[in-house]
Formats: C-alpha cells, sequence, structure tokens
C-alpha cells in the first residue's frame, strides 16, 4: 500500500525529489549548519478501469518512490563540545514504482454458498 503524505500533492506535480533544508539532531547533538534532506513527492499513475476480458475491475497503482540513494554522513556538534559522526539517507533519484492497490471490502470478502433454487 502506498501512503501519501498528510500535505497531500499538488495536481499534475510530477514525481520527483523533493529537497528540505534543516538541522539534523542526535542524542542531543545538532548539525552546525542545515542540510539538504531529500524526499520523493508528486503524483504517480493510479487507476480503476473495466476489463472486458476479466469480466472485472482491474487496479493499476504506483507510488512516488526511491530509485536511488546514497549514505551521507555530517558532523554533530554537542553541548560537551564533542562530536558525532551521523550517518542519513540521501535519495538521488524517485521515481513510480507499481505497487498493490487495496480495494475496500475486498480483504474482507467470504466465500457464500450457492443459492438454492426451490420449485412451486
Amino acid at each position: 500500500m502506498c501512503l501519501l503524505p498528510s500535505s497531500g500533492i499538488p495536481k499534475g506535480q510530477p514525481c520527483n525529489v523533493s529537497t528540505t533544508v534543516m538541522y539534523l539532531e542526535s542524542q542531543g547533538c545538532q548539525s552546525q549548519e542545515r542540510v539538504n534532506i531529500t524526499s520523493c513527492r508528486g503524483a504517480c499513475g493510479t487507476f480503476t478501469f473495466y476489463s472486458n476480458k476479466m469480466k472485472s475491475l482491474q487496479h493499476t497503482c504506483s507510488c512516488c518512490q526511491e530509485l536511488a540513494t546514497s549514505e551521507r554522513q555530517i558532523q554533530l556538534f554537542c553541548p560537551d563540545n564533542t562530536e558525532l559522526t551521523y550517518a542519513y539517507t540521501h535519495i538521488e533519484a524517485c521515481g513510480c514504482l507499481k505497487t498493490d492497490c487495496s480495494v475496500p471490502g475486498q480483504s474482507q470478502k467470504t466465500a457464500t454458498s450457492p443459492s438454492i433454487k426451490s420449485r412451486r
């Protein structure tokens, strides 16, 4: 299942790398400068259509996800004048990757017994 950020996705914006500038913190230590933190954001093709061949609705879903990442390190500075090496994942590229679609009520469907026709 693909989870979308609560902020939403602007219409028409394709899946791409998005950058947020922020201080990194860990164990009470903080980066001296702000760091470019990347994420994947944007729209991907998700749709439902009726298949005459399958005689049912077909669902196609894709999520905006990382395609390539690298590990980066930065020095964090602590209140006790020590330094801490901190590693984080940097997203290099994003793209639309196929994922499973969840259909409301599908997982709760139970097999029903065939109906019995009565004669009069």
